[in-house]
């Protein structure tokens, strides 16, 4: 069965729980890392949602799923200024896939 799983804080966590996500605690990106590359050998795991925040200090361990998982890492806005990781991350994929630059450049790109 596919496995949804949010890796960061419990702020970020619980209301992704509530929706059936597996919660996995990490507080910083080094716990964050070894998660990823935990998960990556998971062949059930289909999502992963990570914070911004937490994913600036380990850019590698995130590329690294993305290559060798089989499921998706999700990098969503998790503090009071979006740091827009994630969303170059989506832009950078339907590019990839849709062969155009659907989403323009953002306003601080």
């Amino acid at each position: 069965m596919a496995r949804l799983v949010v890796v960061g804080t419990r702020r970020l966590a619980l209301p992704l729980t509530a929706i059936g996500f597996d919660p996995v605690e990490a507080v910083d990106a080094a716990a964050l890392e070894r998660a990823l590359n935990e998960l990556s050998v998971d062949e059930n795991v289909a999502m992963v949602v990570c914070g911004e925040s937490q994913v600036a200090g380990c850019t590698e361990a995130v590329e690294n799923f993305r290559r060798n998982g089989k499921g998706v890492v999700l990098v969503v806005p998790d503090g009071p200024e979006p740091l827009g990781i994630g969303r170059a991350g989506i832009r950078r994929a339907i590019e990839e896939a849709a062969g155009v630059d659907l989403l323009g450049k953002a306003e601080t790109e």
